[in-house]
């Protein structure tokens, strides 16, 4: 499959995301967040389904400066348009989808004028 040069979305400032965790699929639109050192956090919910132990656990310090605990899987995510990223680190924390540095730095990102979000791999 041929992926665009660049990647343009108009729904600032977020992107739209495809992830798969141990046969679970899932999609949504990512915030990005550029104060995020992790890859990936996926909401809550997706702990009901049935994906088993973690891979591993985190402590993330939040914006509040609270610290919290949170499970991590392996995962692949698609920022849609774009190649397929696998083994990620998917923090299961919240209720958004959240993109991180971790991802974010695999790509020119410019945030223009707050009107789009433009993506070059």
């Amino acid at each position: 499959m041929d992926y665009p040069q660049r990647l343009v979305s108009t729904s600032y400032p977020f992107l739209s995301i495809r992830f798969e965790v141990r046969g679970q699929r899932g999609e949504g639109l990512a915030l990005l967040d550029t104060g995020f050192d992790g890859d990936l956090v996926i909401p809550n919910f997706w702990l009901a389904r049935r994906l088993g132990l973690a891979d591993g656990r985190s402590s993330w310090e939040l914006a509040d400066d609270s610290v919290i605990d949170a499970p991590v899987y392996l995962g692949v995510l698609e920022i849609v348009g774009l190649a397929s990223i696998p083994d990620m680190a998917i923090t299961i924390l919240g209720n958004e989808y959240i993109l991180g540095r971790g991802i974010l730095d695999l790509f020119e990102v410019t945030f223009d004028h707050g009107q789009r979000v433009i993506v070059n791999p």
